[in-house]
């Protein structure tokens, strides 16, 4: 319920999972694969939880069916984007998948250091229902991939063939999804033809993968124009959707610009 309505209490959360720990055995397969996707929006760090739930996820993987798996496998990217995001304000750098000095240095995020095969198993699950495949799960396996090529390449060298080949053809399919509310449109305009007056030439709502970019200017400046889904409710804190978006954009070379609606409103 927090999680469909954005509003992210911590403290409250963090009761919730450890209800949901004491009731693992109650609760069937496809409860703790939402429960863990559900938390895995809410930006909270919370290891020894995920651990268990991931271990438990993969146990019980035969009673799960392909919307649990994709949801399962793309929550572990949402987890790996707020760790990131955590490194990024200790100082640590550099970013997955950019090179530093000419030597790419690509540390394994959580929790894919961890739990790189529990990723593999979900989506072997996935693909067994492959022509089953709804668009949502097309646009999280079109992310998944382009996750695992650019932030943790190791763990998608050593995933299956059959694997790869469910991810490629994924990508071929167009999904591309314009995650704006309403607001966010009318903002989008307003933003664009005041950058057109002052002469800062662009292109909006280029398509790229799975995603929409607002705005790019030249070759390598994106512009993104975060609305109120990109925030959790009544906060300046950005959504762990918001922040993968923005670590795979970086990690493709795109110099990323944030225009939060709050300044523009």
């Amino acid at each position: 319920g927090s999680a469909e309505l954005g509003y992210r209490d911590e403290r409250f959360l963090r009761l919730l999972a450890a209800v949901v720990r004491r009731r693992a055995d109650e609760m069937s397969g496809s409860e703790l694969a939402t429960a863990f996707h559900s938390y895995s929006t809410m930006r909270i760090a919370h290891p020894k939880w995920c651990d268990f739930m991931l271990f438990e996820l993969f146990k019980r993987q035969h009673e799960l069916k392909e919307k649990d798996t994709t949801n399962v496998a793309f929550a572990m990217l949402l987890l790996a984007a707020v760790e990131r995001q955590h490194l990024a304000s200790e100082g640590v750098t550099p970013l997955p998948g950019v090179p530093s000095d000419g030597v790419a240095v690509v540390p394994v995020l959580y929790p894919f250091d961890k739990h790189a095969g529990v990723a593999s198993s979900m989506l072997d699950v996935t693909n067994r229902s492959r022509r089953s495949l709804t668009y949502p799960a097309i646009f999280q396996l079109q992310t998944i991939e382009l996750f695992m090529k650019l932030i943790v390449p190791g763990v998608y060298t050593e995933m299956r063939q059959d694997l790869k080949v469910l991810l490629a053809k994924a990508r071929k399919v167009n999904v591309a999804v314009d995650d704006h509310m309403q607001q966010s449109s009318r903002l989008h305009r307003k933003i664009s033809q005041w950058f057109t007056r002052v002469g800062l030439h662009h292109r909006s709502e280029v398509a790229l993968g799975p995603f929409f970019l607002d705005m790019v200017i030249g070759d390598k400046v994106v512009v993104e124009i975060d609305g109120p889904s990109h925030f959790y409710r009544d906060t300046n804190s950005r959504t762990a959707g918001s922040l993968l978006k923005n670590l795979l954009l970086t990690a493709m070379g795109f110099h990323v610009r944030h225009l939060p609606y709050q300044e523009w409103a």
